[in-house]
């Protein structure tokens, strides 16, 4: 897609696929309201469940489930009418980089994609599995879709052992040596400057709703027991921030990397050309995000 960079910026209405692992982390609670409260700038067509497997899992088809279960309570909490569908999403990650796995997640974004005459934008903000088997399934999808994926460390820091990217390492291969356009959104070293506090979202969001005394409350109990100074990474809204405030983001195009076996970065500098934030305006994107989580219900 020609001038990736101008089109984000275009202020049209963007259709948009939310692939999340909604129930690992507070962040994907907060991105996915975002989403839906920012309806003059993205259309939500569907959220699919991506797996996950860690301490909040038994595994990644109970971390899949687990998601699937909090997105219809967060659907719910922003807009009790809200008929945005939801799809499970992959029981376990590829078994290679040759082999998808089933998922009504992965059929439906291949369904969506292809009858849209719209571009669609499929912000992955988990393990990549669902959007992977779909490119699998069906390459063409790359012709009319863009991924914004917020996966793997950046380029210059010391290794690339990130959560997302490392739970489905051929994922993240196929998605990385596929033709779709592609937008990533770094971990340690680009998003972990996107950081908040207890006080700080006590400051912004308590009492105003039932949304944000929720997302409060589930943030207060991530907090680690005792800690005397704690902050946190809501990591996932600078994906969303893509499409709602590509302001907030300084992109830059440079070659694809080869995701290697290890997970490693490997260049080729011949490699096709991809968007790469390096760095994320913090304060404007969180000043965006608690006035629509602020106003939800009004």
């Amino acid at each position: 897609m020609q001038n990736l960079k101008q089109i984000l910026k275009d202020g049209k209405v963007k259709k948009m696929i939310l692939d999340t692992d909604v129930y690992n982390e507070i962040d994907d609670l907060y991105a996915l309201a975002y989403a839906m409260l920012s309806p003059d700038k993205v259309e939500l067509l569907a959220i699919t469940a991506a797996p996950y497997f860690n301490s909040r899992s038994t595994s990644p088809a109970d971390g899949m489930e687990k998601s699937y279960q909090e997105a219809l309570r967060v659907r719910g909490l922003v807009d009790k009418n809200s008929n945005i569908p939801v799809y499970r999403g992959s029981t376990t990650y590829l078994p290679s980089k040759t082999e998808p796995v089933e998922s009504e997640a992965a059929d439906a974004i291949i369904r969506l994609v292809r009858e849209s005459e719209e571009t669609i934008y499929i912000v992955a903000i988990g393990a990549i599995t669902n959007v992977a088997s779909a490119l699998l399934k069906a390459p063409d999808i790359a012709d009319k879709a863009v991924v914004v994926w917020l996966g793997g460390q950046a380029l210059h820091w010391k290794d690339n052992k990130e959560f997302n990217l490392y739970q489905d390492i051929p994922g993240a291969q196929v998605l990385f040596d596929s033709k779709i356009p592609l937008i990533q959104i770094p971990c340690a070293g680009v998003c972990s400057e996107f950081r908040t506090t207890i006080p700080e979202l006590s400051y912004y969001m308590e009492g105003k709703n039932e949304l944000c005394d929720y997302l409060l409350q589930f943030s207060k109990d991530y907090m680690k027991p005792g800690a005397k100074c704690w902050s946190k990474v809501i990591w996932d809204v600078t994906a969303v921030a893509a499409l709602v405030r590509p302001d907030t983001l300084d992109m830059v195009e440079i070659p694809r990397p080869i995701i290697t076996d290890n997970a490693n970065y490997a260049t080729d500098w011949a490699r096709p050309h991809y968007l790469y934030v390096r760095y994320i305006t913090r304060d404007k994107l969180f000043a965006d995000l608690f006035e629509k989580l602020a106003g939800a219900g009004k």
